[in-house]
């Protein structure tokens, strides 16, 4: 009998050590495209991703005693937050110098103040403030503002413990299927983690507001071209390389934007630019050089993009003709489509599939008439909608 419980038992173990692998690693992106509409539900909200962030990082950790009661009392300090006790303070206090002591047993936190120490701490502060602060508005729903402080505290919090660990652990630990490593800054997991609840750009929606007059014309396309970009980004694998690729190109871009975009001296900053912009793609396409078909594809939508920006300028107040509507409409669609499918190919070698199709970009190569029109669910635009 007792060895028919030995093997149920150890049958049950590999069962759920096998969905556990396919589970995969948290994700704080993924799990933030749920978050609470009132301030109520924050707080199992936020326990349930901190559980589950935590429980994965330490099982990439070295199993040593040091690593367990670093996780015991980092738990333990958390769970102070949700106290209810009127002596919080003094537990709260009592928790973070075990907390500290554990941070300390690390020869790398430097007696806890190194830099990743002192970002951790940050990190605790930010998120236990959020969570005080949404126990105290109940019912009420969660604003705008609100959800963006939410959502950065959250990604400070993890990334805080993530980049610590990291350290701490002498080994190498992929952060990037968290979602959270991305340069040594915050603002690009918050952006990206906002972009993930608010769901994707739509350029055929967005082109149902093409502005009538040439000189709104400008900052209409920089915002679009702005909010493509972001939610792009959102959707690549979170490198160094794609960052500084979306940053290399959203400064080119900017170049046409010059009042004096055809002078000596923004032609020599365009070309500074553009070459900065070329070294980071051919770090994404894997060319010699960029030479594959995405690339000169995305320069050349890229140009045609630009082309229509510097000519809408000199038409002022002047109202847009429908032969020039085609043509901007034809010009933000080359622009986005060839910058997609480049960044589709660059993630696809990195192993992340990317669907183009909710941007209303992703059509078929072969529509050799040149009247191919884009969709996007039940939206559509064609040349009679111009």
């Amino acid at each position: 009998m007792a060895r028919v419980s030995s093997v149920i038992c150890l049958t049950l173990l590999v069962t759920l050590s096998i969905v556990y692998e396919t589970q995969g690693t948290f994700s704080l992106p993924h799990y933030l495209k749920n978050f609470p509409k009132q301030g109520k539900d924050f707080e199992a909200f936020a326990d349930k991703g901190m559980s589950d962030f935590l429980g994965d990082l330490e099982g990439k950790c070295p199993k040593t005693a040091e690593f367990k009661d670093f996780f015991a009392k980092l738990k333990d300090y958390m769970a102070s937050f949700n106290s209810g006790t009127k002596d919080i303070q003094v537990e709260m206090s009592e928790k973070s110098e075990k907390l500290f002591r554990a941070m300390s047993a690390f020869d790398t936190s430097k007696g806890g103040t190194s830099e990743d120490s002192w970002r951790l701490v940050d990190g605790l502060l930010s998120m236990g403030k959020g969570m005080i602060e949404m126990k105290k508005s109940g019912s009420q729903e969660i604003t705008f503002e609100q959800r963006k402080e939410l959502i950065g505290s959250m990604v400070k919090w993890s990334r805080g413990i993530g980049l610590f660990v990291k350290t701490a652990s002498g080994q190498s630990i992929d952060l990037s299927s968290f979602g959270i490593d991305y340069d040594n800054t915050v603002e690009s997991p918050i952006k990206r983690a906002m972009l993930e609840t608010q769901g994707t750009f739509s350029l055929p929606l967005y082109m149902k507001n093409l502005p009538k007059t040439a000189q709104d014309f400008e900052p209409f396309a920089y915002k679009g071209m702005s909010h493509f970009m972001d939610s792009l980004e959102s959707k690549c694998p979170a490198t160094t390389e794609f960052k500084d690729f979306f940053v290399k190109l959203e400064d080119y871009m900017a170049c046409f934007k010059s009042a004096s975009s055809e002078s000596k001296q923004n032609q020599v900053n365009m070309s500074g630019k553009s070459q900065k912009l070329f070294r980071a793609m051919s770090l994404l396409d894997g060319t010699k050089g960029g030479t594959s078909v995405d690339s000169w594809r995305m320069v050349d939508g890229l140009l045609s993009m630009g082309k229509v920006l510097v000519e809408m300028k000199k038409h002022g107040s002047k109202e847009i003709t429908f032969e020039q509507r085609k043509e901007l409409f034809g010009s933000m669609v080359k622009w986005a489509r060839s910058i997609g499918l480049f960044a589709k190919m660059a993630s696809e070698k990195k192993g992340k599939s990317i669907d183009l199709s909710p941007f209303g970009i992703d059509y078929d190569n072969r529509a050799g008439n040149g009247k191919g029109s884009i969709k996007n669910g039940p939206v559509q635009i064609n040349s009679s909608e111009l």
